[in-house]
């Protein structure tokens, strides 16, 4: 999930269009051209469509911004050469400065930042990490700011999901990934579009070394795309109940369906950590089918002439699952009108698409449809399985429910305990960490 897109799509030049607008009129430099047509979007020109910006009111102010773009690709670069001397352009009153911060780490630096009162003023933050630092206080509401309505009906809901806690919005979903089937055409010659067929295929496509279906691992990530479209759920809506959902008949099928499929011979040992892994047998010819993101396809897949397709459809719909990260404003900043100002740019398509362009998937339906971004002929799936795709649960207490979801996972498909007794198990256990 974590691997870098930065090859994904850098040949991309994205058409620019508005991603809000407003009452605000942007300045006579950054409107459209006398055609119509968006202004170009470049290190030296101004930005266009950008009218529902308003630059805190032409205040002075300079706003620190903590991010994990990579430092050995293009992303922080294409943020420091392209984005921000863009926002700061179209609202030159407001300075950004933007700090490189390690992932490893940064979690527990962020806790001891809440309680020193160390905290930047906004930050790309992980999706996973947001209900918890809002739950600690330390993030502003923003679905109280102006514009915030609009910003809502412009992107995915399953990006957006992940800035709730107790119906309150905490972020901004900034950039998103999502994962797909992807198929060896040699291998599987037809994409299947049901779970039933899926299930006939990768046991037909078992031999020596042969699997028809090599998962990378059974975490979460891996293993709630199965759960979700055949049927099952992880807690209720509002994530306040694992018991009666995680270990309900519907999920423990769900899990049974894949326990059977690896006793079948149809998924292969990726799946629990062995070898080869989903990449390396994908590309030996040892999985006809692999589930990952778009960042696959410039590595090895598109060489390979692999095919993507979005995940079959089951009982629960098609369904995957949502990564990313989220844009955060911290309560102790003092520059909230020029955070927010910067935050509204951050999800206009102008940014969007120029972080598009060295590999950050798009939160925005605007930035997502346009006609660069659909000519990459393996993206479109993944487009597609954002609309349906879902969050993990939005819950502080996600990084100790993952641990136990996966001890849970592994162990049922190791057969060291049924599936029901795996999930009901975990079920118990997450139970309390809801009501935290």
């Amino acid at each position: 999930m974590k691997r870098s897109m930065a090859v994904l799509v850098a040949a991309l030049s994205l058409v620019a269009s508005a991603c809000s607008s407003g009452a605000t009129t942007a300045p006579a430099a950054t409107q459209a051209s006398a055609s119509g047509a968006p202004a170009s979007v470049s290190a030296a020109s101004p930005i266009a469509s950008t009218s529902g910006i308003d630059c805190a009111g032409g205040k002075q102010a300079t706003i620190t911004f903590w991010h994990t773009y990579n430092t050995d690709g293009p992303e922080t670069k294409q943020l420091n050469d392209v984005v921000i001397p863009a926002f700061e352009r179209y609202c030159p009153n407001i300075t950004v400065k933007a700090v490189v911060q390690p992932y490893q780490g940064l979690h527990d630096q962020l806790v001891t930042a809440v309680a020193g009162g160390a905290l930047p003023d906004v930050m790309r933050m992980d999706i996973i990490w947001t209900p918890e630092f809002a739950k600690l206080g330390a993030l502003t509401e923003v679905d109280t700011l102006p514009g915030f309505d609009q910003l809502k009906s412009q992107v995915f809901p399953g990006p957006l999901a992940t800035n709730a806690y107790q119906g309150k919005y905490y972020g901004i979903p900034l950039d998103t990934n999502t994962t797909v089937m992807i198929y060896n055409p040699k291998i599987i010659a037809t994409p299947p579009t049901t779970m039933d067929q899926l299930k006939a295929d990768a046991i037909a496509a078992k031999g020596t070394n042969k699997w028809g279906l090599g998962l990378g691992g059974d975490g979460s990530w891996n293993i709630f795309p199965w759960i979700w479209t055949l049927g099952g759920q992880i807690t209720n809506a509002d994530y306040t109940k694992a018991s009666g959902y995680l270990d309900s008949p519907q999920t423990i099928a769900a899990l049974q369906w894949l326990i059977d499929l690896k006793n079948a011979g149809g998924l292969g040992p990726s799946t629990l950590g062995g070898k080869p892994d989903s990449w390396g047998g994908f590309q030996g010819g040892n999985y006809g089918m692999i589930n990952d993101g778009p960042w696959f396809f410039p590595a090895i897949g598109s060489a390979m002439g692999a095919q993507p397709a979005v995940m079959p459809t089951g009982p629960g719909g098609s369904i995957s699952v949502v990564g990313g990260e989220n844009f955060v404003i911290f309560k102790t900043s003092p520059n909230q009108d020029a955070d927010w100002a910067f935050a509204k740019f951050m999800l206009s398509d102008e940014a969007q698409e120029d972080m598009a362009a060295v590999g950050q998937m798009p939160v925005t339906n605007s930035a997502s449809a346009s006609n660069a971004m659909t000519s990459v002929d393996y993206y479109g799936p993944y487009i597609q399985q954002l609309k349906t795709a879902l969050p993990r649960p939005v819950v502080p207490a996600w990084t100790q429910m993952d641990t136990i979801l996966s001890n849970a996972f592994d162990a049922a498909l190791r057969g060291k305990e049924s599936a029901s007794q795996a999930l009901h198990d975990a079920a118990a256990q997450i139970d309390p960490l809801l009501g935290q």
